[in-house]
């Protein structure tokens, strides 16, 4: 593995795969994940915009909890259920938000 965690290579991937127009209109989302790892991705109709570190305002939707979780969602192992907000593992302001983001990257079938 080189510099390069496997988080990063997730969120550096992102714009490759953003599936335009399926966002209606901007949103921000903000990870954090872990304790080092922090990303804020802004989508809107057309385009899939990665940084890293915290957004300048708050963002729309956060997304907080440990890099194996953020994984597992991600790759489709574990999907987000009551039990993991209301245990704390994940914390987010906007759970059903965090939908949208998934969904903004799968390919249609």
């Amino acid at each position: 593995m080189g510099a390069m965690s496997e988080i990063s290579t997730v969120f550096q991937g992102l714009a490759k795969k953003f599936q335009k127009g399926s966002v209606k209109s901007p949103r921000t989302f903000y990870f954090s994940l872990g304790d080092d790892e922090k990303w804020t991705v802004v989508l809107d109709k057309d385009k899939c915009t990665v940084k890293e570190g915290k957004p300048a305002e708050d963002a729309d939707c956060f997304f907080k909890a440990s890099k194996e979780i953020f994984l597992d969602v991600w790759n489709g192992k574990h999907t987000p259920g009551i039990a993991d907000f209301m245990s704390g593992k994940i914390k987010s302001n906007n759970p059903i938000m965090l939908r949208e983001f998934v969904e903004a990257f799968k390919k249609k079938a």
